[in-house]
């Protein structure tokens, strides 16, 4: 079975799902296909936010949790949304589901664990209120409380929202995040035609972009 199988997903509804995919094709799929910007605009959030201990995927009411990062070739993942709480024994940590129905135990976990895990509940709680302004902005009313369900993601016991995150410029991170994908299409475009002033000229075709959209 494990020669054939490289994955296997516990499902709610549909019970045990195994694949001959690797879990990093899967999420590579997944990633690449379904997500806005892949993980790359996640990324660019947290490194702005200065959460190096990101690692996951983040959904406002659904957060996927990687316990060994994306890279390595078999990695597990677990729904934070679907536990209340969770245990560290030695170098295991179990997970336990809303209203105590299921257990979910994994062993040989990073001894940083809980420093990733708050980082990336933090991370989708920043998420959370980008999504609820631009909701407000646009005239559809989606109050915050709208995904709280007794889950662990939106429980401030499991992360420590520090006063500059609270109070973070929203507007500044979406800038800086912009400025960063017109300088990478910039670099782009001067490495395939060989026209390396464009680089240089970068500050000049950004400065002219954001002009016109904000005067637009």
């Amino acid at each position: 079975m494990f020669g054939e199988y490289k994955t296997v997903v516990l499902d709610q509804k549909e019970g045990i799902v195994i694949s001959t995919k690797s879990s990093k094709s899967v999420l590579h799929k997944y990633t690449k296909h379904v997500l806005i910007s892949g993980l790359s605009l996640q990324k660019s959030i947290a490194r702005i936010l200065g959460l190096a201990s990101f690692h996951s995927i983040s959904l406002v009411h659904l957060v996927f949790f990687s316990l060994h990062a994306y890279s390595k070739k078999n990695t597990d993942w677990v729904g934070l949304h679907f536990f209340e709480d969770f245990d560290m024994q030695k170098n295991s940590i179990t997970f336990k589901s809303i209203k105590n129905q299921y257990t979910l135990s994994f062993d040989n976990t990073n001894p940083c664990i809980h420093k990733r895990i708050s980082d990336s509940l933090q991370h989708n709680d920043i998420l959370s209120r980008i999504t609820h302004r631009y909701h407000e902005s646009i005239s559809w009313s989606c109050p915050l409380n709208s995904h709280k369900t007794g889950s662990m993601i939106f429980n401030t016991d499991f992360y420590k929202p520090t006063d500059a995150l609270i109070s973070f410029n929203f507007k500044h991170v979406i800038d800086e995040i912009i400025h960063d994908w017109h300088y990478i299409y910039i670099c782009h475009v001067a490495r395939e035609h060989d026209l390396w002033f464009l680089r240089d000229e970068h500050g000049y075709f950004y400065g002219r972009a954001m002009r016109n959209r904000q005067n637009y």
